[in-house]
């Protein structure tokens, strides 16, 4: 009975050990844990980015950057899953795509190959829905290889962590594959993409500047292709009509003919409403903003908090006309004024679309109300 016994459990270690047979330790697989694909002369180029985790795991704190941490694999084909394909030829053991983080696309692909993509990564059934979506005209081989600021690990630049970023400068909002494709699905819908690039401009390591990941602009997607990139100027109204959520983002308020601003806000959160009216022009938009602040620098004299208010309300009202202008006559509707019209007024939709290829043609922009609520200066609260 006992030898039963003794036997029944060295029979059920056994099956248990079988589970771990195929196992196999992490430098034993190329974990890819960013893409990017470019569309050109009737070829996709496919580049996967593998990051030494094995190395990583062994660090107990910051240490220098060594060139072999990352690689850049370079595969092309006449259909994506071809270039995908090419990848694996010499890609010496198994290739994963469980690990990536952040799929980066090409001009050309925004501009119409969005759907054929997305159909084939997906279909393969390892990548998730959670990767961060960009779009650049960079060269993807320089992009995917940036360096790092004070020897941290690779996996911790802006391309794969966005967010840690955009709470503290809501400059241009980070988006994922599934509120892309959530997006895509919607008729009119607009998805605005965050431009990368790798030029770095601001820090430099002794006599080197290295290459470092930043948000530079924004893509207006709709109807599953790309409007056009927008920045500067361009995109600063879009931040008060268009975003989800903004954290917090400078607003320098500048005095007439003055080159140095005399009111400095933080931005909190603000929130547009939209009202379409019809005319004989054609369509006209009132826009109702409001926005939350603090004042961060004040090198005017003192007044009240709501004289300052309306100074910064004049400022945004601006930057909200100026940026409709410009985008309007690049036919780029970054504020979602045809989805608008699409979701609230369907009938005046079906008359304004089908007059042109552009319907931003026929909109205007009529009122344009801005309310600033200035919560606080340094420490002292004026009050919610």
């Amino acid at each position: 009975m006992k030898w039963a016994y003794v036997s029944s459990m060295l029979a059920g270690c056994v099956i248990l050990l079988t589970g771990c047979w195929d196992s196999k330790e992490v430098q034993s697989i190329n974990f890819i844990t960013a893409i990017g694909i470019d569309y050109a002369d009737n070829q996709y180029t496919t580049y996967a980015q593998l990051i030494d985790f094995s190395s990583i795991a062994k660090q107990e704190g910051p240490t220098p950057r060594e060139g072999g941490q990352i690689w850049i694999g370079k595969g092309t084909g006449t259909t994506l899953n071809m270039a995908i394909n090419d990848l694996y030829e010499t890609s010496q053991q198994q290739t994963l795509w469980t690990h990536v983080k952040a799929i980066v696309l090409s001009e050309n692909i925004l501009e119409g190959k969005l759907e054929d993509i997305f159909n084939t990564l997906l279909h393969s059934g390892q990548l998730r829905y959670t990767p961060w979506i960009y779009g650049t005209n960079q060269d993807m081989s320089t992009l995917l290889a940036p360096s790092t600021i004070l020897n941290q690990s690779a996996q911790t630049i802006e391309l794969f962590e966005p967010m840690r970023l955009y709470r503290q400068h809501s400059g241009y909002e980070p988006i994922r594959l599934h509120q892309m494709l959530d997006s895509l699905r919607e008729p009119e819908s607009v998805v605005l993409v965050p431009s990368v690039s790798s030029k770095n401009h601001t820090w430099h390591n002794g006599e080197k500047t290295p290459p470092l990941i930043r948000m530079d602009g924004l893509y207006v997607v709709s109807n599953g292709k790309s409007q056009g990139k927008v920045t500067g100027a361009e995109a600063d109204g879009t931040r008060y009509v268009n975003y989800d959520h903004v954290y917090q983002y400078p607003l320098y308020v500048y005095g007439k003919n003055s080159q140095t601003p005399n009111l400095t806000l933080t931005l909190h959160n603000p929130k547009t409403h939209i009202n379409a009216r019809k005319n004989k022009d054609g369509i006209t938009f009132d826009l109702h903003t409001s926005v939350k602040a603090a004042i961060v620098e004040n090198h005017d004299a003192p007044r009240s908090p709501r004289t300052m208010e309306q100074e910064a309300e004049k400022q945004i009202e601006a930057r909200i006309r100026d940026t409709f202008t410009k985008n309007k006559s690049r036919h780029i509707d970054s504020y979602g004024l045809v989805e608008h019209l699409y979701r609230h007024n369907m009938d005046w939709w079906k008359e304004a679309v089908p007059r042109g290829n552009d319907p931003l043609e026929h909109f205007q922009l009529g009122k344009v109300e801005v309310r600033v609520h200035i919560l606080n200066s340094s420490t002292y609260k004026y009050g919610e």
